[in-house]
């Protein structure tokens, strides 16, 4: 019997760490903005009346949410195992994006209750201070997008989930000078409850991808884009696999898959190869580093196996 455990190197790449002027440094600069525009967005809302500011602000002030989860969920995920904490606090972050969301999700439906009561029954607003507020939202949100452009967001999870943010925080405060400059141009008061009603959509869409991915980590699915049954199947082609049973495929946390499966070889096949061959495989499918795979031998099927009768000799 070989045991294996696969503890190589995981390439998690956190927000939080860089060299020079790296995607953790993007992070700060944007959540410091993101709460001076929180807060300019409320002001604004408050002296104009606008819903669609109200609105606008909540979002960016749950991207400032976002991204300081992102830095914590960074500095918490580097702390070592310890303990009963055999994985560290690798699903702090998982917790904390789902508590999040699910507040979100709440909230944007007493905006959305507000919007349509507007609707019905429209309140003067200031589209002009809407617009100019609008136009600062734009600006302020488009930096913290060609930061994490420059400190290559793409290249890194928890980075590249912000950029999104930020990436629906521009429109959103485009939907919000719309809304102003037609109130100002033609006194159209419902453009503004209209607005709000598109952020409320935004917000919720990208609440309920969190509520899906972080459940899916909870539950202890299989990842995005796992097939466990086929992943079984190419395991068990593997030369000298008989049987391939309590496979489990799951997530430690996001961008962290973890496998375990017990693989049984026929007799005479070498362990040791076939633990190599199975760890190819699961290189070649799904790239997950992190493999507790147990290694028995069929005895009984090698008892099964009949010896060889020497030849009777014949008589003289």
């Amino acid at each position: 019997m070989a045991h294996h455990h696969g503890h190589a190197h995981h390439g998690h790449a956190h927000g939080a760490h860089g060299h020079g002027f790296s995607a953790g440094c993007a992070l700060w600069i944007s959540l410091a903005l993101t709460l001076l525009l929180g807060v300019i967005q409320v002001g604004g809302a408050v002296a104009f009346d606008s819903l669609a500011l109200v609105s606008d602000a909540i979002h960016n002030l749950s991207d400032a949410v976002a991204v300081g989860l992102a830095v914590g969920a960074a500095w918490l995920a580097g702390l070592p195992p310890r303990g009963a904490r055999t994985f560290g606090y690798r699903r702090a972050e998982v917790l904390a994006a789902l508590v999040n969301a699910a507040f979100l999700v709440v909230l944007s439906g007493v905006l959305a209750w507000e919007a349509i009561g507007r609707l019905l029954d429209p309140r003067p607003v200031n589209g002009g201070g809407v617009a100019v507020i609008g136009l600062v939202a734009i600006v302020l949100n488009l930096i913290p997008v060609l930061l994490l452009l420059r400190a290559g967001a793409r290249r890194n999870m928890n980075a590249q989930a912000t950029l999104l943010h930020f990436a629906s925080d521009v429109l959103s405060s485009f939907a919000a000078l719309v809304a102003g400059l037609v109130i100002a141009v033609t006194g159209w008061e419902r453009a503004d409850p209209i607005a709000s009603l598109l952020v409320v959509a935004l917000i919720v869409a990208a609440s309920a991808r969190v509520l899906r991915d972080a459940t899916r980590v909870l539950l202890e699915q299989a990842p995005p884009g796992v097939d466990p049954d086929a992943l079984g199947r190419a395991i068990a082609g593997v030369p000298g696999v008989c049987d391939v049973h309590d496979l489990h495929v799951w997530q430690i946390s996001d961008g962290f898959p973890a496998l375990s499966a017990h693989v049984v070889v026929d007799p005479g096949v070498d362990p040791h190869a076939t633990l190599h061959a199975v760890q190819g495989v699961l290189q070649a499918h799904c790239a997950i580093d992190h493999t507790t795979i147990q290694i028995d031998v069929d005895h009984a099927r090698g008892l099964r196996i009949q010896p060889r009768l020497s030849q009777p000799q014949e008589a003289p």
